[in-house]
């Protein structure tokens, strides 16, 4: 097998690691190495990122993508020559990591056999997204919902309509009344947000649901990215002053309605934080895991260990 980067393929573990998303949230900065058998077939690929953090170069996320997998040709058989194939495939790929570089990535679920980065010396750590398998049957999937939530439903069904025909803009001011409600700065750059809504109308790969009340009032705002495997619920936001509505659980289940009609899985993309978890969990998704890979230097990984302490002292959450 040989490797070359910057090749063109289409084989993908989701969304994210299409061409032409990386191209809307990384612009230059991102890179494909490619696996080839002899016959110069693509048989595996990994697209990595660059970015600096604290001035260090570090191969990272780009804004908006969960996770970055390793795409591994699946051709049967037993599992253990499988495991033996991509043992050689993953320690290929690391070998044609950047050097001298920081790394701090997000694989994707697919991606469960990570050992080869352990006996690299990687920092490998368990991440949680949430996730609706089987959409297909809504009622079954309303079943699953906890109470207060279905009622959280039923009470903004009465407050507000659900709409799909408006700008990506309701969507920008719905998160940064969010964070100025939280006393946060808004993370996002704008003209981000809009590169990435316009690429995904083009390829036919979102859906924005917004809950506005008779008097012309936005409760609150969803946005979903998908294709025919997965639906991302990807941002949101509301207006405090609507907080209590019921707007997001009904946008969240309008947008799983959405998906089952599109899509094989609906993502939550989960979170670390505990409130966020619980909200998600009552939709009656279960947790899936995906591994963040580290190795950093020592200024970096004093950076990390400290980021959760400071947070805890603002009271970031």
């Amino acid at each position: 097998m040989d490797i070359k980067s910057n090749s063109m393929i289409t084989h993908t573990n989701s969304i994210f690691e299409n061409e032409w998303w990386l191209n809307a949230v990384a612009g230059n900065s991102w890179e494909k190495i490619v696996v080839k058998k002899k016959n110069d077939e693509i048989c595996a690929s990994f697209p990595i990122y660059k970015d600096r953090r604290l001035g260090f170069k570090i191969l990272t996320m780009p804004p908006f993508t969960q996770t970055l997998g390793i795409y591994i040709e699946d051709n049967g058989g037993k599992l253990t020559k499988k495991l033996e194939k991509d043992k050689k495939i993953l320690k290929q790929i690391i070998e044609q990591l950047p050097q001298k570089c920081n790394y701090d990535f997000y694989l994707d679920t697919n991606n469960a056999y990570i050992l080869p980065f352990i006996w690299k010396g990687f920092s490998v750590s368990p991440r949680f997204t949430y996730r609706l398998e089987d959409i297909k049957d809504v009622d079954k999937v309303w079943d699953g919902l906890k109470e207060n939530i279905r009622t959280d439903i039923r009470k903004a069904r009465g407050k507000v309509v659900v709409r799909d025909d408006m700008s990506i803009e309701t969507l920008i001011e719905m998160q940064k009344k969010t964070f100025a409600r939280q006393n946060r700065r808004f993370p996002y750059n704008c003209d981000d947000i809009r590169k990435l809504d316009t690429v995904l109308m083009e390829h036919n790969a979102r859906k924005l649901l917004c809950a506005v009340d008779k008097e012309g009032n936005v409760h609150s705002a969803t946005y979903y990215a998908y294709d025919d495997r997965r639906c991302y619920y990807l941002m949101s936001g509301g207006d405090p002053d609507y907080r209590n509505s019921g707007a997001t659980s009904l946008l969240v289940w309008e947008g799983i309605k959405f998906a089952s009609n599109n899509s094989k899985v609906f993502d939550f993309e989960g979170s670390m934080i505990e409130s966020i978890e619980r909200f998600v969990r009552g939709f009656g998704a279960s947790p899936s895991v995906y591994y963040n890979v580290r190795k950093n230097n020592c200024i970096l990984s004093f950076f990390e260990y400290m980021k959760p302490k400071i947070k805890k002292l603002l009271k970031y959450k």
